[in-house]
């Protein structure tokens, strides 16, 4: 197999890069869908659905019904789904590179109407974001990535997503590309992991209090550009390591979380392919952490952990002909009980799902969610509350600045 594939595998945002820490059917109280791949129980790492077999009896392959958030919401770059104002259904948020980060009300509750809100406007642009209880007080605030300007996250002051207290991260370059968020020294707390467009890879950790300013630490530096950084557990030691992709390697790269100390490894593939995105999910069900992503010359494909360390790795195409992948997502949209995988791409102009069919992900089905539609982000979430997975994406017609626009499209495989 081609080495460049392997570099399918990797990917920003990420767009929201968002991870399920998002309480709602992002995760703000329990994981609400039913996929295995995030936070399940709000703790900030990365958990695994007990049951891997797939039940082909309760196989639902579903038909999409498509639904405006915002039409006008121009250089749409993010997209990810959180309960922001904390009355139990799904609200939407978007990162735009002409600055502005938004979220959206789910007025009725499934999805129909959209009150939208701006959490605040960057002159430097939103390339990124995330929603966690980031202060643990019970609510949902956002982190930001800006790719002129720092990280920053937002307080939810109010817990109803009315009033926001940017607080910056200090010692952040002026040029963030992609954020995570996890518990990266393992005492408990949300802390936040960071890629700068020129290469560097650091965390920050979270204060005791807020008076002390948040302590940053460098991962390392692998790329000339950093496209995307996640934060999972690889070697199952329970560490979150780190794993990112960019311009300037040959190769995935991952570094190992030995107590604070950090040992790089390049042994993911080989050639970085043009890859955009990263996500991290047990695409096997075999209880490890394996490797997810989207290569801008047109693959997705994933790495298997076949040792379960990360020590060893075996490529495994989930799909080809996908020109411009831009995001990768991991989910459960036939409701089989193994992970599906959703992609985006902007001059493949669509949404593709791809079905796990063997549930192992030794093969894959295609599936068509949304064509004409310049996908360049993905994010999957119960949106109406009805109990399936239904879909989000961004379109901004290749980033341009005065187009753009939020879109979910409805599942119909009710449980």
């Amino acid at each position: 197999m081609n080495v460049a594939l392997a570099a399918i595998i990797i990917l920003l945002l990420a767009g929201c890069n968002m991870f399920r820490d998002y309480m709602g059917p992002t995760d703000a109280g329990g994981d609400t869908d039913t996929d295995t791949d995030t936070d399940i129980d709000s703790d900030t790492d990365t958990d695994t659905d007990s049951d891997t077999d797939s039940d082909t009896d309760s196989v639902c392959i579903p038909n999409w019904t498509e639904h405006t958030v915002d039409g006008e919401f121009l250089d749409a770059n993010s997209v990810c789904a959180a309960d922001v104002d904390g009355d139990g259904d799904m609200d939407v948020l978007g990162a735009a590179l002409d600055g502005y980060i938004t979220w959206w009300e789910n007025t009725e509750g499934d999805g129909t109407n959209w009150a939208e809100h701006v959490l605040c406007e960057q002159p430097w642009g939103a390339s990124s974001l995330y929603a966690a209880d980031i202060d643990e007080d019970g609510d949902m605030d956002v982190l930001g990535a800006a790719p002129g300007g720092n990280i920053s996250w937002w307080e939810n002051t109010t817990g109803n997503g009315t009033t926001w207290v940017e607080h910056a991260l200090d010692g952040v370059t002026n040029s963030a590309s992609s954020i995570h968020i996890a518990d990266m020294d393992g005492d408990g707390d949300i802390d936040v992991l960071g890629a700068t467009q020129a290469g560097y890879i650091v965390w920050w950790e979270k204060p005791v209090d807020e008076v002390t300013a948040w302590a940053e630490h460098t991962v390392g530096s692998a790329f000339n550009q950093t496209y995307s950084v996640y934060a999972a557990d690889l070697d199952g030691d329970g560490h979150m390591d780190v794993l990112a992709t960019g311009d300037g390697a040959d190769s995935i790269v991952w570094w190992e979380n030995t107590e604070g100390e950090w040992i790089e490894h390049n042994t993911i593939g080989g050639g970085s392919g043009g890859a955009q995105s990263v996500y991290v999910a047990d695409l096997d069900g075999d209880g490890d952490m394996d490797v997810l992503g989207a290569v801008q010359e047109g693959y997705i494909g994933w790495l298997e952990n076949t040792a379960g360390d990360g020590t060893a790795w075996t490529e495994h195409v989930v799909g080809v002909a996908f020109d411009s992948a831009e995001s990768v997502y991991a989910a459960d949209v036939d409701g089989d009980g193994d992970l599906d995988v959703f992609g985006a791409a902007v001059d493949a102009d669509d949404i593709t799902w791809w079905e796990n069919t063997a549930g192992d992900g030794t093969a894959w089905t295609e599936h068509m969610v949304d064509e004409g539609f310049g996908a360049c982000s993905v994010y999957a979430a119960d949106v109406d509350g009805d109990g399936d997975m239904d879909v989000l994406g961004t379109s901004n017609d290749d980033h341009d600045i005065n187009v753009g626009e939020i879109t979910w499209w409805e599942s119909d495989c009710i449980p």
